[in-house]
This record gives C-alpha cells, sequence and structure tokens, in this order.
C-alpha cells in the first residue's frame, strides 16, 4: 500500500470514527444555521436525543429566516447550458478540508462550485447564479471550484451525500445575476 493510500485510509476511520460519536456530519448545516441566528434565539441540541422537538424547532427558524429576508431583485447579466451535479462535505467528493470552499468560506445552503468560463476567463468566487426551472428565485454564490477537467459544470452543496445523490446530473440553464 503507498503512503498516500495509507493516509487516506487512516484518515476515512478518524472521520467516520469522530461522524459516529459527535454528529460531525451536520457541522456544515449548523455552521450555517447558527450564523443566520443568534445562539440566544435558537438553541440546537448536539444531538436529537438530547431535544425531542429537534424538528419542531429547526421548523421555526427556517420559517422565521424565510419571513425576515428582505426581497431584493436582481437582474440578468446571462445566461448558460450546463451540467449541474450536486457534492456533501465528505472526504472523497472534496480536498482535505471538506467543510472550507476554495474560496475559504464555510460550507453552507446555497454554495455552488462552478468551472464557467466567460470570454475564456472563469467566472470568479462570489458571481450570483440562479437556476430558475429547479429553484426558481433562489441564489446561489459560486464559492468552490471543480477539477480543473470538469468545464462548463455546476456542483450544488448539500449537507448530506443522500440529497446530493436524489439531485444527480442533469443539464440546466442558468442565470448569472447581479443586484438591481
Amino acid at each position: 500500500m503507498g503512503k498516500n493510500t495509507k493516509i487516506a485510509s487512516i484518515s476515512a476511520i478518524v472521520l467516520l470514527y469522530t461522524l459516529s460519536f459527535s454528529y460531525t456530519a451536520y457541522a456544515g448545516f449548523y455552521d450555517w444555521l447558527v450564523s443566520q441566528e443568534s445562539s440566544s434565539n435558537l438553541l440546537i441540541a448536539s444531538s436529537r436525543e438530547d431535544n425531542p422537538s429537534f424538528d419542531e424547532s429547526l421548523k421555526a427558524a427556517f420559517e422565521k429566516n424565510a419571513v425576515e429576508e428582505p426581497k431584493t431583485s436582481f437582474r440578468v447579466i446571462r445566461t448558460h447550458v450546463v451540467q449541474a451535479s450536486g457534492y456533501s462535505s465528505t472526504p472523497d467528493q472534496t480536498d482535505s478540508t471538506p467543510f472550507i470552499t476554495a474560496s475559504g468560506e464555510h460550507v453552507r445552503d446555497g454554495i455552488i462550485a462552478a468551472n464557467i468560463y466567460v470570454n475564456g476567463r472563469r467566472i470568479p468566487f462570489g458571481t450570483l447564479v440562479r437556476i430558475p426551472h429547479i429553484y426558481g428565485d433562489k441564489i446561489f454564490v459560486v464559492e468552490d471550484r471543480m477539477n480543473i477537467r470538469y468545464q462548463n459544470n455546476i456542483d450544488i452543496w448539500f449537507p448530506e451525500r443522500q440529497l446530493a445523490k436524489e439531485f444527480g446530473r442533469k443539464k440546466v440553464v442558468i442565470e448569472i445575476v447581479e443586484e438591481s
């Protein structure tokens, strides 16, 4: 077994051990949720067993955030047809820092990895994108990259691997937008 294979095997075992005892698999999701609410307004238990009304408080937090968000209008700059797929924060789908994007941000809902070229250059981090036929007016932000061999592709971040698998791979029309 090569050195890299041994390191990868040990890393996978340590990650699985950590996940099985600490619910770390939800870390990216919780980072996003906690950043939306102050800790005094929303208490999240470290495990579902500690809080039987976990689902209700989570649903209430989403509903509260949905009501409080101000509506911003966006102008379409350009449209592209790309291949879209889903990914999650697992070591086999990312690099050695699965919860940190290529731009240095923590993963969260609304993050995409993109290798889309406009006039011979990759679109920059922070570019706003909509996928209207699937997500309507939801805005995604380019904060991550894919392997260079995947051109004109986007990868949508999901908090769980199964959700990414269910999304699959599909051809979509995306809109690059800016606030108007």
